[in-house]
């Protein structure tokens, strides 16, 4: 059996935009509203049947900190801020404000736990719906990203496997937020999988959720990582690793989901019989999707460091502030991960990490931006991921009215835009921020 073969049809054209955002997750969410909400005609392409990625169909919850490390201000605000509190008000979730860490909500952690979202991943999809649909933006569900068009170092059109078959979408300007860069690499932009040294990725985890667990039984953390919901008795497990899962790769996908699966129901028998609180808890779902937390990187005008990190470095192109630490999981069977070096208080991200080589109209947004594999640890996480969408899509609502490279707009127009739209850029040269001001309202 040949190994290769040429398959030539024409394809349907499903629309032209000024915008593509490629990727449904907490990042394409954020960057496709900032976007249409900015002016562009956006399309949002997302091959589940949900917005939220593994906030909603990965099930993974809570929103870890949208604080500064020791938990005294919050350093996310903008569309996080905003999806936040439309989860609030549905009775989707509960303020971070009020979140101190060490509590069943979550998992009796205590480092870098506090402020944490705990999240209803249903309710989340029903408010995400509803702010792509008042934005503007046109969403295509079971639609699979598949290749790309590419001209003069530019993407002309993206390939898409829908229902009816294959059709391109076009687009002038494109932001890859498909959680693996998988946009970017097919169209040329050097990127390498995993840890920069040995190619090895973070382990992955298939999250699973339970209910009927006796909230006043269940008093410290034994053994297995369970985290409240704001729904009483019900709470999301966050438990065993499925190590080296390349998620470019079918096989190695399929393999990983299976043993997440296996993985999941060995974990809620443990639970039910070592577990105060967990001894009548029932299974309601495990996650369609296995939670990946690293593959590709790619690399851009900018890549961040450990020391970026670690520092609190500052970028006249700042364009989001974070704080989390580096949260790296074990690689194999033999590691163990964790927090294994502190990050600094807060830190910021330059936008070069956001454009990337070799293609001229084209951001990257989520946890594939460029940077080093430890140093993504941190932002990996799901506020910092809205942050990075929103500065991305408000790129790209400015290069479209400029008609200029996303690369070359405006930074100081960039950040005074994000500020006004709520972001927080947070300044090593000015005092820290009024929590305050930023403090939730409901």
């Amino acid at each position: 059996m040949e190994k290769n073969f040429v398959y030539s049809t024409q394809l349907e054209s499903l629309g032209a935009y000024d915008v593509v955002v490629v990727g449904g997750g907490p990042a394409g969410v954020c960057a496709a509203v900032a976007a249409a909400r900015g002016g562009a005609k956006v399309a949002l392409v997302e091959k589940t049947a949900m917005l939220g990625g593994m906030a909603t169909s990965g099930l993974v919850g809570p929103f870890m900190t949208c604080y500064n490390r020791e938990g005294e201000y919050p350093v996310v605000g903008g569309l996080f801020r905003e999806i936040v509190e439309r989860l609030i008000r549905a009775n989707g979730a509960l303020c971070p404000d009020e979140m101190a860490g060490k509590t069943r909500y979550t998992s009796y952690i205590g480092k870098y736990h506090s402020n944490t979202t705990p999240i209803d991943s249903a309710l989340l999809q029903v408010v995400l719906d509803e702010m792509v649909l008042e934005s503007g933006v046109e969403v295509f569900f079971y639609t699979q990203f598949v290749d790309c068009k590419t001209e003069n170092s530019s993407i002309q059109q993206i390939i898409v496997a829908t229902p009816g078959g294959l059709s391109v979408i076009e687009g002038k300007y494109f932001i890859d937020c498909s959680s693996n860069a998988d946009l970017a690499f097919k169209a040329g932009v050097p990127t390498w999988l995993g840890d920069e040294e040995s190619g090895v990725p973070q382990a992955a985890t298939l999250f699973f959720e339970l209910t009927n667990v006796d909230d006043e039984k269940y008093l410290q953390r034994g053994g297995h990582k369970a985290y409240r919901t704001p729904e009483k008795g019900r709470y999301k497990v966050n438990d065993k690793h499925v190590m080296n899962v390349n998620p470019a790769d079918v096989r190695s996908m399929t393999r990983g989901h299976i043993e997440g699966r296996k993985f999941a129901i060995e974990s809620f028998v443990d639970m039910k019989a070592t577990m105060p609180g967990f001894e009548n808890a029932s299974l309601t779902q495990i996650a369609s999707v296995l939670g990946i937390r690293e593959g590709r990187h790619i690399q851009g005008k900018y890549m961040l460091t450990v020391d970026d990190v670690c520092n609190s470095t500052y970028f006249e192109d700042a364009v989001v502030t974070f704080g989390y630490g580096m949260d790296v999981h074990s690689r194999d069977a033999s590691s163990r991960g964790g927090f294994s070096k502190g990050s600094a208080d807060w830190y910021t991200i330059p936008f070069r990490c956001l454009v990337p080589l070799n293609c001229d109209n084209l951001l990257v947004a989520g946890k594939t931006i460029s940077a080093q594999s430890q140093a993504a640890g941190s932002f990996r996480v799901m506020p910092a991921c809205m942050a990075l969408g929103q500065a991305a899509g408000t790129a790209m609502a400015m290069a479209t009215k400029e008609n200029c490279k996303p690369g070359d707009v405006s930074i100081k127009d960039l950040q005074a835009t994000l500020v006004k739209n709520g972001a927080i850029i947070k300044d090593s040269r000015v005092d820290p921020l009024n929590r305050s001001a930023y403090t939730l309202t409901t």
